[in-house]
């Protein structure tokens, strides 16, 4: 199961920015007197871009003004709580540690806006790990998950097949924008339940039930 290189989606994956998003869409709608429905809306939401998980949330609540402009307001409250909250999702430092030890490639494919990728890079150091291997959807023209696009990308960028890719995924549509790319992909139980990842090859709750699962694959292969 173990591949020639992992794939980490971002958000919710490596660092703990889905309940910042949610925390931030929280105080969004309150200002219009909305109150957030996490259940009726996460799963839509997970793994888009920010553009179109505003067009989104305009559209369901039928919000006046134009996308730009809640886009950017949204941005400034997510970067925020970016500033002052963000952390490494648990165990993941661990695990690419890892894949390190065994030379097996790494890179991060994220949907996330380049502004709070910059961000993230700034508080957190991921090219410090990643070096010049993160990839986002503004390399393939915007193209949201589940469009596998930016997965492809990574993998060409890699030099690595389709098939001997493994994606590391904590959403419904990034899951499947990794089967739709012809990859093998875990689902980390971070942000949704095992049900709503249920398309996923195999399903975890922790970055270090991954490193069991790959040593595992690595002593039926000895």
């Amino acid at each position: 199961m173990i591949r020639k290189a992992i794939i980490f989606d971002m958000d919710g994956v490596i660092i703990n920015s889905e309940p910042l998003y949610e925390l931030a869409d929280i105080d969004f709608l309150s200002r219009r007197g909305i109150t957030y429905n996490r259940e009726s809306i996460a799963n839509i939401l997970l793994g888009k871009s920010l553009w179109d998980t505003t067009q989104i949330l305009k559209d369901i609540h039928s919000i006046a003004e134009s996308t730009q402009q809640l886009m950017e307001e949204r941005l400034n409250l997510i970067e925020e709580l970016y500033q002052s909250s963000l952390t490494y999702i648990t165990g993941f430092l661990e695990i690419h540690q890892y894949l390190v030890e065994r030379e097996i490639k790494t890179c991060i494919a994220t949907a996330s806006h380049n502004h709070l990728l910059d961000v993230a890079n700034k508080k957190l150091g991921l090219a410090n790990i990643f070096g010049q291997d993160i990839f986002k959807i503004s390399d393939v023209g915007d193209k949201s998950k589940p469009d596998p696009a930016i997965f492809l990308y990574a993998a060409d960028k890699l030099k690595t097949p389709p098939e001997e890719c493994c994606v590391i995924e904590d959403s419904p549509n990034g899951i499947m924008a990794a089967k739709n790319a012809g990859m093998y992909c875990i689902g980390i139980t971070t942000s949704r339940t095992s049900e709503d990842l249920n398309l996923a090859d195999f399903v975890v709750s922790s970055h270090n039930e991954i490193i069991q699962l790959f040593k595992q694959s690595e002593s039926e292969t000895v």
